[in-house]
């Protein structure tokens, strides 16, 4: 028998995390460019852990920086979009709203795998029924496997293929989500 999910009241949606991560690489810049022009001056630098880099070391750091925010955004981005995607399975499982083929498909695999239903499952649904999103829920199942290597700590060489950078990660789930009105779920947090 298949358990019912609490769902939180309240879920972090991707467009957030990418509005997040937009002030965070902003704040990351700005302080490059600081530490960029206190280097060889009179002033010491205002962050000690930077002190005695040399200015390639400097950027190297700040480079770093940057990507280390980019693949943590792009993990947090995904798990949001899979919340939004889960919670939208939930419901029509539980509620049965709306009443739909996608709605009908949903529950006939809930009570076919019972507890945990696979999110590829959930996108092979919407491909099926929404023609239109097939190609969205293929690049977003490309991003899962991106997601997994980013999850597990990285310490494989990646065959991910694609480079699922914060932005184009954004513009693929706007796509599909918007395509499979799931969009209309979860766009902003509930206040």
């Amino acid at each position: 028998m298949r358990r019912r999910v609490s769902i939180r009241s309240e879920q972090i949606t991707a467009g957030e995390v990418f509005d997040t991560y937009e002030m965070i690489r902003d704040i990351i810049v700005r302080d490059a460019e600081v530490a960029r022009s206190q280097f060889g001056g009179d002033s010491n630098l205002r962050d000690a852990r930077l002190f005695g880099m040399t200015l390639g070391e400097l950027d190297r750091h700040f480079e770093g920086l940057l990507d280390e925010v980019d693949e943590q955004t792009s993990l947090f981005i995904i798990a949001a979009a899979e919340a939004e995607i889960r919670v939208d399975f939930e419901n029509r499982v539980v509620r049965r709203k709306p009443k739909d083929s996608i709605t009908r498909a949903f529950r006939d695999i809930a009570t076919d795998r019972g507890e945990r239903v696979p999110l590829e499952d959930i996108l092979d649904v919407w491909a099926e029924k929404v023609p239109s999103a097939k190609t969205d829920v293929s690049r977003f199942k490309g991003a899962l496997v991106y997601r997994h290597w980013l999850a597990h700590g990285r310490y494989w060489v990646s065959k991910h293929g694609e480079n699922y950078h914060p932005s184009g990660l954004s513009l693929i789930i706007e796509s599909l989500l918007a395509k499979t009105s799931l969009g209309d779920v979860g766009t902003k947090r509930d206040s």
